[in-house]
């Protein structure tokens, strides 16, 4: 476990925003969480947030006046491994890209949909991530978390797949984040997963579908510029789908055949002319329009102002407000 004082948040996030953070916790083992829990303890910290690569976080201009735990690769090397002939375990911090690799490199297969998706496997189960019409849900067997209590006591708790209670892009554990919310904070430690022994073929059909989406995502989105991923999620309520088809009737092939059944947020923020809007130095992405890029220095009330902009938009054109992917502290 290691402790920093004074974190400039554009330094462990993906989108360089953010103020200072008042304390940072690297946590990079089952050890060094609970060295960590009992540091809070003792320093009656309330305010905890759990960090995992930060790709999908947007940071205040003002900081963190908390603690954030920060989640890493397990420090002894050991953070996957088999539980069964086709069940995989992996700690927190590791990667969702090394439990594919080591899925591979033992002849599994289930989790290559998610082939170039950045993020560590606690923040893959919390957000339930999805991508190509595959989610993290399909394949989850169990969770080992740990409830803060807004006391600061723990206690030690495997929820399954029902009890994570998984929905689009959240789970249980994302809803129940805040401390302060009296329902205390879920921190998962390890989770299970479900996968298929291949035959060579499945195998090589596997990683020919990883590789073609990591291209996809080079291809597509603009990893040239720091950014927080999908700003908003994709529009998958019924209701809100046929309100978005009364005005646009002409898009029902692609959700029927591109989409999943869903409506690309991507595709309404270009078609309401949205793409390149910039305000300061934060501007939505010629590349995909659902990506608000930072193009050097740009804060988060610039973010924030052009989020705030799309969901004006939206809401006048459709009658309602889509809802943020991105996780906003």
């Amino acid at each position: 476990m290691q402790v920093y004082n004074n974190v400039p948040l554009s330094t462990i996030v993906w989108y360089q925003i953010g103020g200072i953070a008042n304390l940072v916790i690297d946590i990079g083992s089952r050890k060094d969480l609970f060295e960590a829990l009992e540091y809070v303890e003792n320093k009656n910290i309330k305010d905890i947030f759990i960090l995992g690569l930060g790709s999908n976080m947007l940071f205040s201009d003002e900081g963190f006046k908390g603690v954030i735990f920060r989640f890493l690769i397990q420090e002894d090397g050991e953070g996957v491994g088999k539980i069964s002939d086709t069940v995989v375990e992996s700690f927190a911090g590791e990667t969702l890209d090394s439990v594919i690799q080591f899925s591979f490199d033992n002849g599994l297969v289930g989790l290559e949909w998610a082939g170039g998706l950045p993020g560590t496997v606690g923040a893959a189960v919390r957000g339930n991530v999805g991508a190509f019409g595959g989610e993290i849900k399909d394949s989850f067997v169990k969770a080992h978390c740990i409830r803060l209590n807004p006391d600061n006591s723990y206690e030690e708790l495997t929820l399954t797949r029902e009890e994570m209670e998984f929905s689009y892009r959240s789970s249980r554990v994302k809803t129940t984040r805040s401390a302060s919310s009296g329902q205390g904070n879920l921190i998962i430690v390890s989770a299970q997963f479900q996968l298929k022994q291949a035959s060579q073929e499945e195998l090589l059909a596997g990683r020919e579908m990883y590789y073609a989406n990591i291209l996809y995502r080079q291809e597509k989105h603009p990893l040239e510029y720091p950014n927080c991923g999908s700003v908003f999620k994709n529009i998958s309520k019924k209701d809100e789908v046929e309100k978005v088809l009364q005005m646009w009737p002409d898009i029902q092939s692609l959700i029927d055949e591109k989409w999943h059944g869903k409506i690309s947020m991507g595709y309404i923020i270009d078609r309401l002319g949205f793409k390149g809007r910039q305000i300061g130095n934060a501007q939505i992405s010629e590349k995909h329009q659902n990506f608000i890029v930072n193009l050097g220095g740009a804060k988060a009330n610039d973010v924030k102002e052009i989020i705030t902009t799309v969901e004006e938009k939206v809401q006048e054109e459709f009658g309602f407000t889509p809802e943020i992917e991105i996780e906003i502290s």
